[in-house]
């Protein structure tokens, strides 16, 4: 890669972290639909993509280690990683396709992701039941695979359990922290060890996903964080729209 070409990665990885942590969630949903657009291949953004991922929930895993309901977690580990098995199936055929059906099918996946955490609000008791878990871990899992974006089943079905913030945020670290580093192993032997050089890409920009949770950590304080996830959610329409403009434009 160009220096220009770390830059502007580095600089989305950068706003995804701020992103995530001024509104809570979204690292995946904005870092994933920009390196498309701006030219990576859907393995190799997915692996970068994992990368931060995994060092971050590594960092508040580390933060929150007394608070993680680690039954729960290895529970949707196990399910997560049988969605995430074929969701990696599915995207090596993905990769056949042109890169403009690609990035289409990445921007109306990301558009349901948006709809479907505006409309589905699952009662605690609801909630806790086995089946609902079993759906959410598995859809994880699966999206996780196809595109790298399997983070939402996972909160929607987090938030809607008797826990405080912490306990939510701890589980979420717990699982990613179990299911990451299997995903990287499964990527490699997909796609060829090639793709491990995106591993080490997403561990040298850290730095930049850092940089920008400490900036959204002012921001998620001073702005309620119902209106502050409105705005991520429009932006996430925004970027979603821009991926499916790009394609459909004539």
């Amino acid at each position: 890669m160009q220096i220009h070409e770390i830059l502007i990665t580095g600089s989305i990885l950068c706003f995804a972290g701020l992103a995530q942590s001024a509104a809570g969630f979204g690292y995946a949903l904005f870092a994933t639909p920009l390196l498309l657009l701006c030219g990576m291949e859907l393995p190799q953004a997915i692996t970068l993509v994992v990368t931060c991922s995994l060092c971050q929930a590594l960092t508040g895993l580390h933060h929150l280690r007394a608070e993680v309901p680690w039954k729960s977690s290895f529970c949707a580990t196990g399910i997560r990683l049988t969605g995430l098995a074929i969701g990696l199936l599915a995207l090596k055929v993905l990769v056949q396709l042109d890169p403009d059906r690609v990035q289409l099918l990445v921007g109306i996946i990301l558009c349901g992701i948006v709809f479907l955490q505006f409309i589905v609000r699952p009662k605690t008791h609801a909630a806790t039941h086995p089946a609902w878990a079993g759906i959410a871990f598995l859809a994880s899992g699966l999206l996780s695979g196809i595109c790298g974006m399997g983070g939402p089943p996972l909160v929607l079905w987090s938030m809607a359990q008797p826990w405080n913030s912490r306990k939510v945020r701890a589980f979420l670290f717990g699982v990613f922290s179990c299911s990451l580093p299997v995903q990287l192993i499964l990527l490699a032997i997909t796609f060829g060890v090639e793709i491990l050089r995106f591993a080490s890409l997403g561990i040298l920009l850290f730095p930049f996903v850092w940089l920008g949770s400490m900036m959204g950590l002012p921001i998620g304080n001073r702005i309620e964080k119902p209106q502050l996830q409105k705005i991520a959610y429009i932006i996430l329409l925004i970027v979603s729209a821009g991926s499916i403009g790009s394609v459909l434009k004539p």
